[in-house]
């Protein structure tokens, strides 16, 4: 059908680490990726290209390999969350750290790559969310891991680190640290809900399951926020603004140009 083929859907792509490749995972509930499709179907791909334990340096490598040609498809979207692996210590066992400085040099790489670039896409950069020390130190614990690799102070420091390299490259900001602490009522110089020094937070604990990962309430979240910066930065590009690719079924007219006249002059029109 011309430019109704398959091929006339742009992509909506979301990169990242775990978090994102677990966005898929509907077992627990509501998940991101799902919801997208659901909200752009019949307009826009949703493809997820997340991979778990990835840190910056390696999101930089497989770059070129999970982003098509101008010639096959164009992506529209793309949303990037990277960091929770990066903030990882220096000295932990896993080997995911990447110093904060190298990180926000990578996140500029990473939003500036000629693949990315090559088709003008609207970016949106996500910072990493806080995490839950004492889950997550009984998980790193149970996959053999000596102690805790990471913590609440650190990975501050690389969602601040993200939203400085949103507001430098003029990017759109998903910010999901400010997000999730908003729930618990956290101020700026308050202490960080989630730490191990901290009385346990039933507000933190309900939106991360084992220390890292997300229930279906935080990806909840994640989903409001990405609509709600689609619609504050491209309110164009919300999904009822934006028409089938290939044509309603009693689309009369569209059906018409492609030779083929659609029921009834007095057809009734339903989903």
């Amino acid at each position: 059908m011309g430019a109704s083929a398959p091929s006339g859907y742009d992509q909506f792509i979301l990169f990242g680490a775990s978090i994102m490749e677990q966005a898929s995972t509907q077992e627990r509930g509501f998940a991101l990726a799902p919801a997208l499709q659901q909200a752009y179907i019949r307009r826009l791909d949703v493809v997820n290209r997340g991979f778990s334990g990835f840190n910056t340096d390696q999101a930089l490598r497989v770059l070129p390999k999970i982003i098509p040609d101008p010639d096959q498809t164009r992506v529209r979207f793309m949303v990037i969350l990277f960091g929770s692996n990066d903030a990882c210590f220096a000295e932990a066992q896993n080997g995911q750290h990447v110093p904060l400085a190298q990180y926000k040099k990578n996140l500029v790489e990473l939003l500036t790559h000629p693949a990315i670039q090559a088709h003008k896409p609207r970016l949106l950069l996500v910072t990493p969310p806080p995490i839950e020390e004492r889950r997550l130190e009984h998980r790193v614990r149970s996959q053999g891991y000596s102690k805790l690799n990471r913590s609440n102070v650190v990975t501050k420091q690389y969602a601040e680190a993200s939203r400085e390299v949103a507001g430098d490259m003029g990017v759109a900001c998903v910010d999901l640290w400010t997000a999730f602490m908003s729930r618990t009522g956290w101020q700026p110089g308050d202490p960080l809900y989630g730490s191990q020094d901290l009385p346990e937070n039933d507000a933190i604990r309900s939106l991360i399951h084992d220390g890292l990962h997300f229930t279906p309430e935080a990806y909840k979240i994640f989903y409001d926020e990405v609509v709600k910066t689609i619609a504050k930065t491209w309110p164009d590009q919300l999904p009822d603004q934006l028409p089938y690719v290939i044509p309603a079924w009693d689309d009369g007219a569209a059906w018409a140009k492609e030779g083929l006249k659609v029921g009834k002059d007095n057809v009734i029109r339903h989903d």
